[in-house]
Order: structure tokens, then sequence, then C-alpha cells
């Protein structure tokens, strides 16, 4: 078995669990508008843009 076969590939892994437990949604906003979300995420306690982008479209689908 070759060296490169036996070694773990980090980056692999989890681009495959991402793959399979998670579907990706991408998002376009106008330049600048992601450093403003971000900063509002944080200031929110968001631990990530992710995160608050998550919240906000359950919450939006609640009503």
């Amino acid at each position: 078995m070759k060296e490169s076969e036996k070694s773990f590939d980090a980056t692999q892994y989890k681009n495959q669990f991402q793959k399979e437990k998670y579907d990706r949604i991408i998002v376009n906003v106008p330049k600048g508008q992601k450093e403003v979300i971000t900063s509002y995420a944080k200031e929110h306690s968001y631990n990530s843009l992710n995160s608050f982008v998550v919240d906000a479209i359950n919450e939006k689908m609640k009503n």
C-alpha cells in the first residue's frame, strides 16, 4: 500500500461529511453587504454568519 493511500485526508473527510449531511444554498448580496451582515451577527452573539442566516430563515418561515 502506498503512503498516500494510508494517510488520513481531513479535508476530504470534512467535504464528504458536509456533502452527506447538508444541503448548500448560495446567497448573493451586494458588494460590502456581507461584512455588514457578519458584523451584525457577531454583535448579536452568533457563532457564525451561517448560523445567523439559518436562524433568520427559520424565523421568517415561522411567520
